[in-house]
This record gives structure tokens, C-alpha cells and sequence, in this order.
């Protein structure tokens, strides 16, 4: 979603700028388990873009270098400036390279990524030298990996994402039909639900599930004093016995099972929806009475920034970036603190006028996060790499 973004972003200012987008003919062997970006193709259509897709070696993973994939390829030797939007290049670039880096989980919790964090770790020993630029997505996020890597911070830049939807997109989603409108084939209505809390997980591996603290929020949700208030659980995964004890306690799980294409407590107080497609997504988000999103670890939060431009009041953890992102403008809690959780939970959904204020800073915070904003500053930091050529 970022790289989409960014590349429409980058076409939207005045100035033209060529872009080569190099990608899998396959991603869903890539990403089998999570939902595929919908919305790039029409980029393709654009007289700056060309579109290049490869075969992907079928024993390369992500976390390789580049340099297999991308060396054979003329646009890359004919290229002003590499950009990699996910923390692998190459080791040998015929030009500057700049690459994005979302966060350090794989640096400080690699029991959460499997073999892919010691492959990445040593991809990254190899090709770290020929990294003209990194670029971070939170100041928080470039000082972890800067320590943790190490890497120089002089060769590092920081610009926020943006919003990766469009105004009307975000209007369409607060939109009264809705609220009648299935969000997947024979699913429920926002309208069903009544006033409801919203979780938007959005994350398919197994560490960014943990690091959501789903299970911790869903305990807090149920130590609230009798409320109307339902949970409404959004992840953009498989709902099987796997992901659901990454989402859930074991004392929930006991109490509800799949069906109608949702994991249900038997009291319909906790919902686990199905992988929605982006507009359906947004809708359940733009319904909500609160968006909570007490996560641990974030090297941006997108969800944040989209509960502000969505209008709904936002309830998040204190750690990592999410200070730095979200300001003032929602309840910061300790996302390991049950209590906390419980307390900010029943202040938001139980006082109207401090919905009503969080709402109006949201408004008024997201728009820092602008599509030219993160355009601008991503051009700034490839031409900066460019002119080192």
C-alpha cells in the first residue's frame, strides 16, 4: 500500500518524474496467506510509469538481495536512482539506492519472523554499504534501526506516510449506506452491530499480530463495566486455529466459533471479520464509536492517521512512533496495562464531548499527512541520492 501510494503521489506533483515499477508476475505466491493491494494497475496507464513484471526465482525470498532479480533488467542499468520500498537492494547497483525501512521488528523481536529475520539480517550486512539513503518512516523508527543495525544516521531520512486513500474514498466510507450494506458476501452491516469499537489489526505475520496486542484488548473490552459496546475485530489474514490464538485469549475462543464468515463469541459481543476488501475496511472503520488500537510496536501506525481522517476517536498505545505520530490528537494508554485499557475504553464510548474533541484535533492533525507532503520528501531524499552518482 505504501509504494502504491508514493508512486501515486509522485505523479500528482507538477514536476514529471519517470518511474520503472518492477514487480512479481505472481505476488500471491509471495503473500499467500494475506489480502493482495487491490488499485495499481490503472498506474500502468499513466504516460511516466512503465511497468515491468519479472519471475520471481523460486527459491528467492523477500529478504534476499536484489541483485538476481534486478541486475538482468536494462531499466536498472539505465536507472538515475534504486528505490526499495522494503528493506532489501542490492549489493552491486549500477546506481544510488535509496530503501524504505517501516520498522526494527525484525531487529528486536526475530523470534517473530521465523528464519526471515536472520536472512534478512545477513542480506542486510552484505548490501548495507551500497545503501546511498534510508529512508524511515518515524523518527522513532530510523534511531531503533540506527542502533540496532548499526547504520549511519546521516545516511537516513525521515518522511511520514500518507493517508492511502483518497478524500472521496474516505467520504464514500463515512456514507449513511453503509450501515445496510454487506462488507462481504453474505456478512453483516455495519448497522448490526450498534455502537462498536473498531480493532483494525491489518497485519498478516505472525509478529505484527502479537505486537498488536490483540488479546490483552479484547481481556481490557471485557472488563469494562456492562456496556452496549460490541468489539469488531478487523485482520488482513486467514482465520484459522493459528491466527485466532494470536488474536484472541484462550478463555475467548472457547466462547464463539466461526460463522457466517466472522468469528463470533456466543454472546455477539466480540466480532473477527473476514479479510475485507479496502472499501469495505474503511466503512467498518468510519462506523465505529472508537477506533482502538492499543498496539506495542509501530513504526508508523497507519491506522491511526486513518482513524483521524475518518473522523472517529482514536485510542492507541504510548510506545515507539505513535507519540510522535499521533500527538494529541487520541488517548495514549500503556498498551500493557489491562486496566488503562479498560479505562480509557469506557472514558471514549461514555463521554460524547470528548469524543467530539478528539475528533476535531484528529481532523485537524491529519493533515500532516499529505500526499504531497510524503511525495515531496521522498523525491528530495532520490534526488539527494541521484546527484551523488
Amino acid at each position: 500500500m505504501h509504494c502504491r501510494t508514493l508512486v501515486e503521489s509522485i505523479l500528482e506533483l507538477p514536476e514529471p518524474f519517470g518511474i520503472t515499477i518492477i514487480a512479481p508476475k505472481e505476488p500471491e505466491r509471495l503473500f499467500p496467506k494475506s489480502g493482495l493491494e487491490p488499485g495499481w494497475r490503472h498506474l500502468a496507464q499513466d504516460n511516466q510509469v512503465r511497468l515491468e513484471l519479472v519471475d520471481w526465482p523460486g527459491h528467492a525470498s523477500l529478504a534476499d538481495p536484489l541483485d538476481q532479480i534486478l541486475a538482468p533488467l536494462e531499466c536498472i542499468r539505465t536507472a538515475d536512482v534504486i528505490y526499495s520500498s522494503y528493506y532489501t537492494a542490492m549489493a552491486r547497483p549500477p546506481a544510488p539506492q535509496v530503501v524504505t525501512f517501516h520498522d526494527a521488528g525484525f531487529l528486536e523481536h526475530p523470534e517473530g519472523f521465523g528464519g526471515m529475520a536472520e536472512t534478512r539480517r545477513k542480506t542486510l550486512d552484505w548490501v548495507a554499504p551500497a545503501i546511498r539513503v534510508m529512508h524511515c518512516v518515524s523518527a522513532d523508527a530510523r534511531d531503533r534501526i540506527c542502533r540496532l543495525l548499526p547504520f549511519n544516521p546521516s545516511r537516513t531520512g525521515v518522511v511520514w506516510h500518507a493517508l492511502a486513500d483518497l478524500p472521496e474514498a474516505m467520504a464514500q466510507a463515512r456514507g449513511n449506506n453503509w450501515k445496510s450494506t454487506p462488507l462481504w458476501p453474505c456478512g453483516d452491516c455495519p448497522g448490526q452491530w450498534g455502537r462498536f469499537a473498531f480493532f483494525p489489526v491489518g497485519a498478516a505475520t505472525g509478529f505484527n499480530r502479537l505486537r498488536k496486542n490483540v488479546p490483552l484488548a479484547v481481556q481490557a473490552f471485557r472488563a469494562m463495566r456492562p456496556t452496549d459496546l460490541r468489539l469488531v475485530i478487523a485482520s488482513t489474514c486467514l482465520l484459522d486455529e493459528s491466527s485466532l490464538e494470536q488474536l484472541l485469549p484462550e478463555a475467548e475462543r472457547a466462547r464463539g466459533d466461526l460463522s457466517g464468515g466472522a468469528w463470533r463469541s456466543n454472546d455477539g459481543k466480540v466480532l473477527v471479520l473476514p479479510n475485507l476488501n479496502r472499501p469495505e475496511f474503511l466503512a467498518a472503520m468510519a462506523n465505529a464509536l472508537v477506533v482502538y488500537y492499543p498496539t506495542r510496536y509501530e513504526g508508523f501506525g497507519l491506522p491511526a492517521i486513518e482513524a483521524m481522517a475518518l473522523g472517529v476517536p482514536l485510542i492507541t498505545g504510548n510506545t515507539t512512533s505513535l507519540p510522535e505520530i499521533v500527538g494529541e490528537a487520541g488517548v495514549l494508554v500503556d498498551p500493557d496495562s489491562l486496566e488503562s485499557l479498560a479505562n480509557a475504553l469506557e472514558l471514549v464510548s461514555s463521554d460524547s464531548d470528548h469524543r467530539s474533541g478528539l475528533i476535531a484535533k484528529g481532523l485537524h492533525r491529519v493533515t500532516l499527512f499529505s500526499r504531497t507532503a510524503m511525495a515531496q520528501g521522498m523525491v528530495e531524499l532520490f534526488l539527494a541520492a541521484a546527484s551523488t552518482r
